[in-house]
């Protein structure tokens, strides 16, 4: 990217095509600094998903399992059909100790017909420190509509080149570092149009180590009158269209608290 300012002076007749995909104005102002194209003409779009419904908790414990335990539950009675999940966590080692008492919260709730083995666990672990087999065996027995996998504990390893329409539930268990990290794993769900929930437990000690503005867009949502949704796309490039939603119990918590319709 840095040289393109190169090539046009070899080539100053030549259009050039700069594209991206979600594109926080930090980043934007970075791109266009490094690029020393004074007439540069820029066209964006908004990044909104509005089939996704945004849920924040910023009240929790550090027990993930007890605040999950609605997920886990969901999974013990609905089984094969329960909504497809993420599960984000922060680092490898909170992944695996969260998977480690998913498994041994559910018994043999957590696999298929009660037998025990690799093949038919209904939840799984994904990170960048797993054999390539455990990884492939995720990537290619998620997307397939009667997936045996009904939840997958990750870490943003889970993330580029994944498209699976079918996911239901983005949970962040933890603040991500970015808004931009945090939007592109929200983006994770939905992808077929229909209704995706991304729900995000702050703990106290995710929020330490955070970017600046993260720690910002944290203490703007605590704020009990302040739209999720405006929060977090005021930080991307593009206009967001307006509400396209017959109802603001559909938008994000906080919308739904003070949604007459509720």
């Amino acid at each position: 990217m840095r040289n393109i300012c190169e090539l046009r002076s070899h080539f100053p007749t030549v259009p050039f095509l700069l594209l991206t995909a979600t594109c926080t104005k930090k980043v934007l102002r970075k791109i266009t600094d490094q690029l020393h194209l004074p007439d540069l003409c820029i066209e964006t779009f908004s990044p909104d998903r509005p089939n996704i419904y945004l849920h924040w908790n910023l009240k929790c414990q550090n027990d993930p399992v007890e605040e999950l335990s609605w997920l886990l539950d969901e999974l013990r009675t609905e089984g094969r059909e329960m909504k497809k999940t993420l599960i984000y966590v922060r680092s490898i080692s909170k992944a695996a100790t969260l998977f480690r008492d998913a498994i041994g919260s559910l018994r043999d709730d957590a696999y298929l017909n009660n037998i025990k083995s690799f093949e038919n666990s209904l939840v799984a672990l994904y990170h960048a420190g797993l054999n390539q087999e455990e990884q492939e065996h995720v990537l290619q027995e998620l997307p397939k509509s009667d997936s045996i996998i009904r939840i997958v504990i990750c870490t943003v390893a889970f993330g580029m080149g994944v498209n699976i329409t079918d996911i239901r539930y983005v949970i962040h268990w933890g603040a991500c570092d970015t808004i931009m990290e945090y939007w592109q794993e929200v983006g994770r769900a939905g992808r077929d149009g229909k209704d995706a929930d991304a729900i995000s437990y702050i703990t106290p000690s995710s929020k330490i180590h955070v970017s600046d503005e993260m720690k910002q867009l944290v203490k703007d949502i605590a704020l009990p009158n302040t739209c999720i949704r405006k929060s977090v796309l005021s930080a991307f490039i593009g206009v967001a269209p307006a509400q396209d939603l017959s109802c603001l119990c559909r938008c994000c918590s906080n919308c739904r608290n003070q949604c007459v319709h509720e």
